[in-house]
């Protein structure tokens, strides 16, 4: 039997108009995402597949939180994620992640890949202070780089980026 992990129902994310006076317009709204049904089994790999300002993005975003959910409901292991409270949200963070398509927009190329590898285990308290520079090469080596990128900064080809 197959482990549900992600339920998606009656998902809708509508956006508010503005004037270009940048006045609200009353009951006016873009319709981003407009009733997606779906559910995701573990092990399942789902990818949303579409024109360009179809929505994909958006409902990525909503179903990682970035955005809030306009109607509908957001099942994550069987957690009600779409009416999230602070505590939940950054604990679930961990667990629910998107992967854009061009890694080059989505890697600071500000910071070192060092950086970039600890941040998030500093957010999530996961970072072994004694261990940090052992924990963040096993990160590398886990996908089959180095730690001679810990210093590099994002801006290296494309293949080696994602």
């Amino acid at each position: 039997m197959a482990n549900n992990i992600l339920e998606i129902k009656g998902l809708k994310k509508y956006f508010p108009v503005y004037s270009a006076a940048g006045i609200k317009q009353k009951g006016v709204f873009v319709k981003a995402v407009d009733g997606i049904e779906l559910s995701v089994d573990e092990g399942e790999i789902l990818g949303l597949v579409g024109e360009s300002g179809s929505g994909k993005s958006t409902t990525g975003y909503v179903i990682i939180g970035m955005y809030g959910v306009t109607e509908g409901e957001i099942l994550f292991k069987g957690e009600c994620v779409s009416t999230n409270t602070n505590n939940r949200c950054l604990r679930l963070k961990k667990d629910i992640q998107i992967v854009f398509q061009d890694p080059g927009t989505t890697l600071n190329p500000q910071r070192s890949i060092r950086e970039i590898l600890r941040l998030p285990l500093q957010i999530h308290g996961m970072l072994n202070k004694q261990n940090k520079e052992t924990q963040i090469i096993r990160i590398l080596e886990s996908v089959g780089l180095s730690s001679d990128f810990l210093d590099k900064y994002p801006t290296m080809i494309g293949g080696r980026r994602k």
